[in-house]
């Protein structure tokens, strides 16, 4: 009669041995499951202190294309105003320069302070901190200069995890 090792090791170990030669081939198998588990996402927010004692809160840099080359953009909130800051000149001849958080209704710009800064204040800026700490991610879309040819708009998407912490933090040590 032909037996196998498995068969004759389960014959001399008996039912514990059995247990822990099959625990022993099971670690192995759930630590390989586990290594494909998602990691929790980074916050995606940080508080940065300015000169003159104020801070700002600023989002992850975003890269999108401004109809010509790459280039990136940026959220930065105050206790008074959101901007989206970028390397590139914005153009908003159009009055279509917004921010969407989730599924709520677009918050438009209040317009531009300089070439590369799009200004969000009063009741747009106040309104988008609210949203920010209810929400996950806001769709900035932006439109770039020069206005002809006309690229249309371009937009990025930024996460809002970690944004309220920040907003507590900043409210909490920046006063």
């Amino acid at each position: 009669m032909c037996r196998s090792a498995v068969a004759l090791s389960e014959d001399l170990l008996g039912g514990a041995g059995r247990m822990r030669s099959t625990v022993w081939w099971w670690i192995p198998a759930l630590s390989v499951g586990l290594l494909g588990a998602a990691t929790p996402e980074k916050d995606a927010w940080t508080l940065t202190k300015v000169q003159g004692g104020g801070c700002r809160l600023e989002a992850d840099k975003g890269s999108l294309t401004d109809g010509y080359q790459k280039t990136s953009a940026q959220i930065r909130v105050t206790a008074t105003e959101v901007r989206v800051v970028s390397e590139s000149t914005f153009d908003d001849t159009k009055g279509d320069l917004q921010i969407q958080v989730d599924k709520n209704e677009a918050v438009k710009s209040d317009g531009l302070d300089g070439p590369k800064a799009v200004i969000f204040k009063g009741p747009a800026a106040a309104s988008l901190v609210t949203q920010f700490k209810a929400g996950l991610k806001a769709n900035v879309t932006l439109r770039f200069w020069p206005t002809w040819p006309e690229t249309g708009t371009h937009s990025m998407v930024v996460s809002l995890i970690g944004f309220t912490r920040a907003w507590d933090e900043m409210q909490a040590s920046c006063r």
